[in-house]
């Protein structure tokens, strides 16, 4: 096994990255065996940056339907494989939060026994419902979305099952509220109208 932590993964990802526009394409190719992982912890940031945010929301629920079915490596259809995005805000953006990272890891290690495909498919899930609440046309909606999966990833790489757990806590309470707010605003709309 690659006993890399997630941040020189994700460092290294970066310095091999151009400062240009980059697709998908060239980022599965560039990803390692643990590839699943790394292309939801660089969508999940992604998801945070303004520009970018709702592709790469979109983007996202591809790989948690692949983990939902328990497929071994990510893949993309031509349309979203071949598109473009501008990879020197993912590196700025990578640099800032690498010391993050680093406190996470220096109390993370792996800490699972079960099998990484039933692990990879309730993941995928969450993920999956998680970027649907990134969707939701509000500002500043896809942050908590995008931050919960981005450590759901750093704790898929380090297979640490107790990051894992913790990742839920804040992963459920924020489909819970969110679910609370559409239900409210979907019968104050249905009141509005009967009125």
């Amino acid at each position: 096994m690659d006993h890399k932590q997630t941040s020189e993964l994700l460092e290294d990802l970066a310095a091999r990255g151009p400062d240009g526009p980059i697709n998908l394409d060239w980022l599965l190719l560039h990803l390692d065996s643990r590839s699943f992982g790394l292309i939801l912890l660089v969508l999940g940031l992604l998801v945070v940056i303004p520009g970018v945010a709702t592709v790469a929301t979109i983007v996202l629920l591809f790989p948690a339907v692949e983990m939902m079915l328990g497929r071994s490596h990510p893949s993309f259809p031509g349309f979203l494989s071949r598109r473009e995005f501008d990879f020197k805000r993912f590196k700025r953006f990578a640099v800032r939060i690498r010391p993050a990272l680093v406190a996470i890891e220096s109390m993370s290690r792996p800490r699972w026994n079960a099998h990484r495909i039933s692990v990879g498919r309730l993941l995928g899930g969450l993920v999956f419902v998680l970027a649907l609440t990134a969707m939701w046309p509000l500002p500043l909606v896809n942050v908590i979305p995008g931050i919960v999966i981005a450590l759901v990833a750093v704790g898929y790489l380090q297979e640490d099952g107790v990051l894992l757990i913790v990742a839920l806590v804040p992963a459920v309470a924020w489909i819970s509220s969110f679910a609370w707010t559409v239900w409210a605003s979907a019968g104050a709309i249905i009141r509005w109208l009967a009125a």
